[in-house]
């Protein structure tokens, strides 16, 4: 036998009513935020080589009803209206190449169809779905009870994302997923050590994933922790001296010699350490790194070999809620 509860207050005014009203009278309810996100990403041919130019974009932060951001310049806009949105990847160095995403919805694909999907369809999908999220259009799919029976007896993820444990990182949000979608392993720094590699094969082996994304951040801090170069208590150092073999990648990516690499090195740490370029090709260098070690996994190799799994090193943008994707050149 049921029942139905309503609640109403002694002036007889419903709550739900009365803060219906309020947030439809409220003139906050839509903030305009305007920001600077990772942008057009470029070398400069006037800067010293390794470093980055950033140029500033434009971003607006949605009403709740809408939610996610979006990005408001005109071209932007106009694809959105004809049902298609630039995509972004990033090579190694930072530059962003352009790829274009046809589609009005960015539909997903549907559960029996995921389960024989490609990588390279259950890399589309993930991509569709921050599509959706940055443009503010998520769907929010498989976040309901129902859902969470459905996959009680079993789970069968698409892909598995190791990614930091920064609170500004929530893969189910960025990605547009829900329950069972994904198979999510964090930790601070995004760092493929011996357990999280160990969780990874486990979702290879078993769970029969599709994709692995090492997805990094921007402003992560614990890369800014790794380039201060100072002693920290507890066991924080553990943490930290696995992003070394990233920063020294990051400060001698452009040397020519042994040499002309250590003296680099020796520039920055007299004070360049932590400058917003240097960070951020840590950043892209730790993606790539932590890629290098899953490969060392037999598991996973096995699974590359035949052709039943890729690898992708990302990076995550926390301004501008976009998942670019990591293009080595190497």
């Amino acid at each position: 036998m049921g029942c139905s509860v309503s609640c109403v207050r002694r002036d007889g005014v419903s709550p739900h009513k009365e803060e219906q009203q309020i947030t439809t009278s409220n003139p906050l309810v839509k903030p305009i935020v305007k920001g600077l996100g990772l942008g057009e990403a470029r070398k400069s041919k006037e800067a010293s080589p390794g470093v980055i130019q950033v140029t500033p974009r434009n971003i607006e932060l949605q009403s709740k009803e809408s939610g996610g951001w979006h990005n408001d310049s005109p071209r932007a806009q106009e694809k959105s209206r004809r049902g298609s949105v630039e995509r972004r990847s990033m090579d190694s160095y930072g530059r962003q190449k352009s790829v274009e995403i046809s589609g009005r919805s960015f539909a997903r694909n549907a559960t029996l169809e995921r389960e024989k999907a490609t990588p390279a369809g259950a890399l589309e999908e993930l991509m569709n779905g921050n599509t959706r999220f940055i443009l503010g259009k998520s769907d929010h799919p498989h976040q309901d009870f129902q859902r969470l029976q459905a996959i009680a007896p079993k789970q069968k993820p698409m892909a598995a994302i190791l990614s930091c444990a920064d609170s500004r990182v929530p893969p189910e949000i960025v990605f547009d997923v829900g329950f069972g979608d994904i198979f999510v392993c964090r930790i601070a720094g995004n760092l493929a050590t011996a357990e999280e590699i160990a969780s990874l094969e486990y979702a290879v082996l078993e769970l029969g994933v599709k994709v692995i994304m090492v997805m990094g951040h921007t402003s992560c801090g614990a890369v800014k922790a790794a380039l201060t170069g100072k002693a920290f208590p507890g066991f924080i150092d553990t943490l930290v001296d696995h992003l070394d073999v990233a920063v020294m990648r990051a400060k001698t990516r452009n040397a020519k010699s042994y040499d002309e690499a250590i003296a680099f090195d020796k520039a920055c740490d007299c004070g360049n350490a932590l400058d917003p370029n240097m960070i951020e090709q840590v950043i892209r260098e730790n993606a790539l790194y932590q890629i290098t070690r899953c490969k060392r996994s037999t598991i996973i190799l096995e699974a590359m070999t035949k052709g039943n799994l890729i690898l992708v090193p990302a990076v995550y943008d926390i301004r501008t809620g976009e998942v670019l994707v990591i293009e080595d050149e190497e």
